[in-house]
């Protein structure tokens, strides 16, 4: 009997039979054309996803109308016959891997941006804009007008071998503000009742059955609650599907509204979050509706979509990041390798490179933390196994060591790994000891069986050096030798009440129940909540105006909101200037001094790289390649990318 047989049962859904429970969730890729098609570079991408086993693949977020409301600069206009082409083109990639396409109908409303729309900012009522421009209520004309661009939009995406169609009526979009109390103000038929304020949603509903035929399969993307006072309940909701049983497809619960920033961490999940978080809302529309329900938010563990699915909470799982993570990762639960399966951090760095209008530039693509292939899909589709082979060192078993080491291996290189102390995971193996990172020890844990299962040569509690040098006869040395705290030069820095950010899990029991931490980026801010968490009192100074900008967006937001639970203080532009054993001394821009008392100092004043070190070794063979924090002190995601790198090149 298969481990996941439910979550790998077929179902029906509308006129079409999907080979499984998984939906690639929409998250849309805007680096499109000037035009804003498709390129090569963003069909790969959803072809790796059907690729890797997904049933449903969605492509994301679509444009209706440039006339009425822009949100996002660049995304595919369905309003344009010549989108055709590269649409079509997609469809075919995804239908090549027996998987289904659909696509995501979008329009902003409120929400349109005036960075890239110029037009009036159309909500269901009046009212000031959040991005400094009123809001103008929508008129019955321009209404009726919308309504027929999203059935116009359908219809284009049928054209374009679309086989299903979502619409999203949730997280605050147009739809979504006509239902919401919060936005919807109105006296006239689309105002008041729940049924006037859910018309407009039967009339898009109605106007793409007539251009698209009954039998095309539509899916409404929703919020089970908006998560804030005044706003939609659960309980709203229920009574909400109820109007629309029967007449659309599939409903696709989610949560929040982008009204609120904070329901954002609901919306895409933090990792303080439990996970599968929006699954008590599908569970409770599914018991009153016939039609399909699917839920979405944090569902990456593998036994908990098994269950979800078996226990009859939801229909269906909705997927975003954990495919973006390992496109692979139905193939892999499919055919019992979901120990391989390469676990989302929820560490939010995806979603913001993008999150306008929060961040200054939108980088219009996915990349991931933990997975170094992601947004280069098309460039690496054909990499090769070595015609030379070649013997490598690598040195230092962190995650850039051990990726190298994967895929040098992978493509038939013989490789030893060299690692100093008695066990691989480098700056990992922190995660071990942190509630939150979880998923991060996960994922060293994932690195360190696939280096076990390899014909990897691993050399525990060995230090490089020119003997290993000469045993090995490498023809490249590849350094990951990782970094080493700064110590900043502050009168007492070595007394011993100070204990280094890096390396602090392995000193816990030295660590006082009032705690002081020097350095406000995301170490120091991690850190802090973590010992926040458990009991202590912290205190976390910096020089900067803010804490935590080293973050992405989301996740910095996440850390902030999760800080006002404990008994947490941050002091910021100040600088320490001594550390005593009571505490520290620290001084602001105006000269003034404070005595903040702590049983211990924290230092996170940031890691430099060992760079002496690793320089040492390039005269040792004939190639040589400095990768992850021993080039320069960074993040998992590079160590990743530079490891993967290494691997394909040489």
């Amino acid at each position: 009997m298969k481990k996941f047989k439910h979550l790998f049962s077929p179902i029906k859904i509308g006129s079409i039979t999907l080979k499984n429970r998984i939906e690639a969730a929409p998250m849309a890729i805007a680096n499109h054309t000037a035009e804003g098609y498709l390129t090569s570079e963003n069909i790969a991408v959803y072809e790796a996803r059907a690729k890797g086993g997904a049933a449903l693949i969605n492509m994301g977020e679509a444009q209706i109308d440039h006339l009425t409301g822009i949100s996002h600069e660049m995304l595919l206009p369905l309003e344009d016959p010549g989108v055709l082409p590269s649409l079509l083109a997609a469809t075919d990639a995804i239908r090549r891997h027996n998987a289904v396409s659909c696509i995501e109908l979008v329009h902003p409303g409120t929400r349109s941006n005036p960075d890239y729309y110029d037009g009036p900012m159309w909500g269901p009522s009046a009212g000031p804009g959040h991005l400094g421009i009123d809001y103008s209520e929508l008129d019955e004309e321009t209404i009726n007008y919308i309504v027929e661009k999203f059935g116009d939009a359908a219809e284009m995406a049928k054209l374009g071998g679309v086989d299903m169609i979502m619409i999203h009526g949730g997280h605050g979009w147009l739809l979504h503000q006509f239902l919401s109390p919060l936005n919807n103000k109105r006296t006239d038929k689309f105002g008041g009742s729940l049924e006037n304020r859910a018309r407009i949603y039967l009339m898009v509903i109605e106007n793409i059955r007539e251009k698209c035929g009954p039998d095309y399969p539509i899916e409404l993307r929703m919020s089970g609650t908006e998560l804030v006072e005044g706003g939609l309940t659960l309980e709203d909701q229920v009574e909400f599907v109820k109007l629309l049983d029967g007449k659309v497809d599939l409903f696709h619960v989610s949560s929040g509204t982008f009204h609120v920033p904070e329901t954002n961490l609901h919306m895409f999940p933090s990792m303080f979050l439990e996970k599968g978080c929006n699954v008590y809302l599908a569970e409770a529309i599914k018991k009153v509706v016939k039609t399909p329900v699917i839920t979405v938010g944090a569902l990456g563990d593998p036994d908990m979509m098994e269950q979800i699915i078996a226990e009859g909470k939801a229909d269906m799982v909705g997927l975003a990041r954990p495919l973006i993570a390992d496109p692979d990762l139905p193939n892999k639960l499919k055919c019992g390798h979901d120990e391989d399966v390469t676990p989302c951090l929820r560490c939010e760095s995806c979603i913001s490179e993008s999150f306008v209008p929060y961040v200054k530039y939108a980088s219009k693509i996915v990349r991931c933390t933990v997975n170094p292939t992601s947004y280069r899909e098309f460039a690496l589709q054909n990499i090769q196994p070595a015609k030379d082979i070649k013997n490598v060192l690598v040195i230092g078993g962190g995650p850039a060591g051990m990726e190298a080491a994967i895929t040098l291996s992978d493509r038939g290189h013989n490789v030893t790994l060299c690692e100093k102390t008695d066990s691989l995971g480098g700056a990992l193996k922190f995660a071990k000891h942190v509630s939150f990172k979880e998923d991060l020890e996960k994922f060293m844990n994932v690195l360190i069986s696939r280096v076990q299962k390899r014909k990897i040569h691993v050399m525990l509690n060995t230090t490089a050096d020119e003997k290993i040098v000469e045993i090995v006869k490498p023809d490249v040395i590849v350094a990951a030798l990782g970094a080493e705290s700064i110590v900043p030069n502050i009168p007492g820095i070595n007394k011993e009440n100070v204990v280094m950010a890096v390396g602090m899990h392995e000193k816990a029991n030295t660590i006082g129940n009032n705690v002081v931490i020097i350095g406000g980026g995301l170490v120091g801010c991690e850190e802090g909540l973590h010992l926040a968490s458990l009991g202590k009192k912290v205190t976390i100074v910096e020089m900067k105006k803010e804490i935590g900008r080293d973050a992405p967006y989301l996740h910095r937001e996440a850390v902030l909101l999760e800080m006002k639970k404990y008994d947490l203080e941050v002091i910021t532009e100040v600088v320490c200037k001594e550390i005593t054993d009571n505490g520290i001394v620290v001084t602001d821009a105006d000269g003034n001094v404070k005595n903040i008392d702590a049983d211990t100092v924290i230092v996170a004043a940031g890691l430099k790289a060992l760079e002496s070190e690793a320089e040492s070794f390039r005269d040792k063979a004939d190639y040589f390649w400095r990768i992850g924090d021993c080039l320069k002190a960074r993040k998992v995601y590079d160590a990743m990318r530079e490891g993967y790198n290494a691997g394909i090149d040489i």
